[in-house]
């Protein structure tokens, strides 16, 4: 399939099948780009992307399926005017703690004044910076007061393995770390293994700093803990708390095939009826087009009276269904959540991939209501704490909630 037709079919999904077709049309401007068979994949990969970039929804992507996906090697994030190393993966040459003040001869303002596009936000805090230096060749970082220039290099990706952590931080405050609701099974080992410490705590700590989502119904086992009494899940929601799925035949032959995938990992039972209810919903709405769906989850949170306290940690690196599972929670009189608000791409979301030869192109069927849309803000913690360098050495956010149940 040549890169002219990928792009005019990519066009016409973003006007039919995207559940922001109506609402993001006054940003859908293909006739900006130039799209030619001749030129290379990457060109053709960052011309797509810079496209999609216009509609200002994270769940939209495209990328060259069969082509490595390169990294710098360490990750950065901004404070102030400078940009600081918080993790070195592969490039040995950095070290944690180093501040770079210039790219590629430019000032970090001047840099993301430059380049804004892709780095996605105005705030510092929230700017997507490991994608920003894709597009730098040197940078200028004060080390123990030296001033060092180094080159930058390129590494490919490793597949990246989600972590589950459970930890008794003392006799009455547990720790849980979820970095994805993408696989059912670790959460409920998780909680098999572990439920008698959590229940016998006062306080548990739930970290989704990062999170890179996945399927809501995987972290409902989470809820019975974080409620204090039995409610069933649709009750959490206001009446016009709705959502909108686009019942495309694309877009349900799609979901369908994402739906199955699901049923063939270990689910528990009520977990795997959850998610045939939702394969019963896409057949009844078959090619019915843009349609309200009420929320009609039966299932039933058991709530428990302890933990007495849930403290849940988040961050701009919790995406997707990791926002939701925060979003939820707060409707809880036991949550407090501390630390920067959410990624904020869930006014879009149930994403599926179109398959083109070798590039795959991913897109959102489903819609909130506009009332309930915070892809601007992110889903926003009862207690902020802006990021800063210290918290490289230093884990801010767990101490102050460990400050929080001392008290």
């Amino acid at each position: 399939m040549n890169k002219i037709n990928i792009f005019n079919e990519i066009v016409e999904i973003l006007n039919n099948d995207y559940a922001g077709y109506s609402a993001k049309k006054h940003l859908n401007q293909p006739e900006k780009y130039h799209i030619t068979n001749e030129m290379t994949d990457e060109e053709f990969v960052k011309t797509v992307q810079s496209y999609l970039l216009d509609f200002n929804d994270g769940h939209l992507y495209f990328n060259k399926s069969d082509a490595a996906t390169t990294n710098r090697g360490f990750k950065v994030r901004r404070y102030e005017n400078s940009l600081y190393v918080t993790e070195v993966t592969k490039d040995s040459r950095f070290k944690l703690g180093d501040k770079i003040i210039k790219i590629d001869d430019l000032t970090i303002n001047e840099f993301a004044n430059k380049h804004l596009k892709l780095l996605e936000d105005h705030i510092h805090e929230r700017q997507y910076w490991n994608v920003g230096l894709q597009n730098a060749d040197k940078i200028l970082l004060v080390r123990d007061n030296d001033e060092l220039i180094f080159h930058l290099k390129n590494y490919e990706w490793e597949s990246y393995i989600p972590t589950f952590t459970f930890k008794q931080i003392d006799a009455k405050t547990t720790y849980l770390k979820i970095e994805s609701f993408a696989d059912a099974e670790p959460i409920q080992k998780l909680l098999q293994e572990h439920s008698l410490e959590i229940t016998q705590s006062s306080n548990l700590i739930i970290d989704v700093r990062i999170n890179h989502g996945g399927n809501d119904t995987f972290y409902f086992p989470l809820l019975d803990y974080i409620f204090d009494k039995n409610i069933s899940f649709q009750d959490l929601f206001e009446d016009d708390e709705t959502m909108y799925t686009n019942y495309t035949k694309r877009n349900c032959d799609l979901w369908l095939e994402e739906l199955k995938e699901y049923l063939k990992q270990n689910l528990d039972e009520s977990t795997e009826r959850l998610i045939q209810e939702e394969i019963k919903m896409v057949e009844k709405n078959y090619d019915k087009g843009m349609t309200l769906v009420p929320e009609d989850t039966d299932h039933m949170i058991c709530g428990k009276n302890k933990p007495k306290n849930i403290y849940v940690l988040s961050d701009v690196f919790c995406g997707s269904s990791g926002e939701t599972f925060v979003s939820n929670v707060k409707k809880s009189s036991k949550v407090t959540v501390v630390g920067r608000p959410t990624m904020g791409i869930m006014d879009y979301f149930n994403v599926i991939t179109v398959h083109f030869d070798n590039y795959e192109f991913d897109y959102s069927i489903s819609k909130m209501h506009e009332k309930y849309h915070y892809n601007q803000t992110g889903v926003v913690p009862d207690i902020y704490i802006p990021w800063t360098p210290e918290q490289i050495e230093h884990d801010l956010d767990l101490q102050y909630v460990l400050n929080l149940i001392n008290k």
